[in-house]
């Protein structure tokens, strides 16, 4: 389920294999994306084994290996690039080393940074406690504290060490005959510690070698990020354990992955928590405290004095309303924009009033319905200002939060990356001009140029292409900036997208990460917008009726949106397979071609930054019309 990353690994693959004689075998668990129909079309010379049952890493690779006749097995990851001197560099260092079982190299991520997984010491329980407590993060350089993931062991330096991960493992075939294949009790991970210990076990060593590198995208974004990989990490560690460590060794191993298990859950359960509750939380007790101040501040002014049940639960009730418009309108997610805050101010005082109005022996006090109002504008923009300053060093919230990207190819593919940017799926991006790998006088310069051009225009982002640099060049530059916290993407040879560490693909045929409409709580928000304005108009319809081209088709339209059977707005043309599916819609995003008329695809630009006031600003355009019009 990886196809986009698959055929990049390949074509980097195909290119560090020019002059060896080598095969290429993959093996797909059962993917649902479409990658062995890309293989079979694209990569005719590459052996391809269908499973349609997902029989985990190790049977997989096992059943690979079993067929190919190799005088050396490589491991490689499909979300991997190799760099074109790589497997040069291994079949060297294994002509040089007999006693080499297995050998890895360098492996960075997605930003650039060293990947620490690339050489790894065998389970322990001095190791697990270090893992656990952090001590290894905090003295990095130790042998006594640092032996988790070697860190005091130089990254530029040729190491014999117990683990090298499954990403990329080379292994001779004769080693591969004496210690026996992957163990299939592993399902997923630790099967590569298994196979370095059994290889050590055997008299041979396992050699780090950084003299090549290659890149593993989603290695650290989905290890930090997925408490999933925690848990089965550690659980396959745990029956690592239970398989070769006997007596003493074993139990206090085994104790303290039991206790990474519980400690790893606990922890990211906490973590999702804060995540969600930390910004309303947060701007629920500053606006509290405001209210607070701004009630004696009224007290002393006016001579009124506030109850103290008031003083509690009225101005909580007050901060609350305002806290749940933001949650309601999905203003705690970035990017985040003044309008949408002053928005749910607004929708919040309105809701306020409304209840006052309906329920007077509530509406204790005007002034303090007003002047909180007043104060959530300036403290939901602090706060989140604030997120922003922390997340990314930005404090700015107007409009749409756009990348400075310096795109690093010849100018014929630049001009193919920028119409793919801009025209094909109007990503938020301001360009700053590109890079040639070769002097041109449109170009800001040469590669050789890059820390002035970086100080100079301080971009966002890198998109490197892969067809105007080799993939030993792409890697050696985001090693070397990576210290900026670019974000750095790829794009393959002649591709209509892109590849970064997030796993985001951004093309018109690959959206499904990219677009707002394709989150569950934004289709909810939809859902809301729907009920919220249907019910206004309905109420209104009396007075209002003679705004509509068609008045009748208009109120049966109304209902029919109460009754869930049509959405206010949808596509003007039928969503392809990759496009969030929607109801028919009253209105459809043709109007936005008034309100944005150098859009490219108005459908594609509605799914990517729906929010309620889009469907607002549509509606109001489109009102006359309801009844009149159909999306499809």
């Amino acid at each position: 389920n990886v196809k986009y990353f698959l055929r990049q690994c390949l074509q980097s693959v195909a290119r560090a294999l020019e002059g060896i004689d080598g095969e290429v075998w993959v093996v797909d668990n059962a993917s649902i994306d479409g990658s062995v129909e890309m293989v079979r079309e694209e990569f005719p010379w590459v052996h391809l084994i269908a499973n349609e049952i997902n029989l985990g890493f190790a049977r997989a690779n096992n059943q690979a290996i079993q067929r190919a006749t190799g005088q050396y097995i490589l491991l490689l990851n499909p979300d991997t690039i190799v760099q074109e001197d790589t497997f040069r560099e291994v079949l060297r260092f294994f002509a040089a080393h007999p006693e080499a079982g297995a050998v890895g190299v360098k492996i960075i991520d997605g930003q650039g940074r060293f990947s620490p997984d690339s050489r790894r010491d065998l389970p322990s329980a001095w190791n697990i406690f270090c893992k656990l407590t952090g001590l290894y993060r905090l003295f990095p350089q130790s042998r006594l504290f640092g032996r988790y993931h070697l860190t005091y062991l130089p990254e530029d330096t040729v190491s014999e060490v117990p683990v090298l991960l499954g990403a990329f493992m080379c292994i001779p075939r004769h080693v591969l005959n004496q210690v026996g294949l992957l163990d299939e009790r592993f399902f997923m991970y630790a099967e590569d510690i298994d196979l370095c210990y059994r290889i050590l076990q055997a008299g041979y060593k396992n050699y780090y070698l950084p003299t090549t590198q290659i890149i593993h995208f989603k290695g650290e974004s989905t290890r930090s990020r997925s408490l999933n990989y925690v848990l089965t990490f550690y659980k396959a560690s745990l029956q690592f354990v239970q398989k070769h460590y006997q007596g003493w060794r074993r139990w206090p191993a085994a104790w303290l992955y039991q206790l990474g298990i519980l400690v790893a859950a606990f922890l990211s359960g906490l973590k999702r928590i804060g995540q969600r509750i930390y910004l309303p939380l947060l701007e629920g007790s500053l606006l509290y405290g405001a209210g607070l101040a701004l009630s004696h501040f009224w007290s002393s002014y006016s001579g009124k004095t506030f109850l103290p049940t008031y003083q509690t639960w009225g101005i909580l009730a007050y901060c609350l309303t305002f806290v749940a418009m933001h949650l309601l309108l999905l203003n705690y997610a970035p990017p985040y924009r003044i309008r949408r805050v002053v928005g749910a101010v607004l929708s919040g005082f309105l809701v306020l009033v409304l209840v006052g109005y309906l329920v007077p022996s509530i509406n204790y006090s005007r002034f303090m319905v007003l002047g909180m109002a007043f104060l959530a504008v300036p403290v939901g923009l602090a706060v989140r200002a604030a997120d922003n300053w922390l997340r990314k060093g930005q404090l700015h919230l107007t409009g749409e939060i756009s990348h400075r990207v310096l795109v690093i190819a010849d100018p014929a593919h630049f001009g193919r990356i920028r119409k793919l940017l801009f025209e094909d799926i109007r990503y938020p991006v301001e360009f700053v001009g590109f890079v040639s790998p070769h002097p041109h006088k449109e170009a800001l310069g040469t590669p050789a140029q890059l820390p002035y051009l970086l100080e100079t225009y301080n971009p966002d982002e890198l998109i490197f292409c892969n067809a105007s640099l080799t993939s030993q060049e792409i890697i050696s530059l985001m090693m070397r900036y990576f210290y900026r916290r670019l974000n750095f993407k790829i794009i393959p040879p002649y591709a209509d997208y892109l590849i970064g560490p997030q796993s985001i693909l951004v093309s018109r045929h690959s959206l499904r990460l990219y677009l707002r409409l394709h989150q569950p709580e934004v289709l909810f928000q939809k859902k809301i917008f729907d009920l919220a304005a249907g019910i206004l108009l309905l109420l209104a319809y009396p007075l209002t009726f003679w705004i509509y081209h068609r008045p009748a088709l208009a109120l049966r339209s109304l209902i029919g949106v109460l009754l869930g059977r049509y959405h206010f707005v949808s596509y003007s043309e039928f969503p392809s397979e990759e496009m969030p599916l929607l109801k028919e819609g009253l209105l459809t995003t043709d109007f936005l071609r008034e309100l944005y008329p150098h859009t490219f695809n108005v459908d594609l630009m509605y799914a990517h930054r729906y929010s309620v006031f889009l469907d607002w600003k549509i509606l109001l355009v489109g009102l006359p019309h309801l009844g009149t019009v159909h999306a499809r």
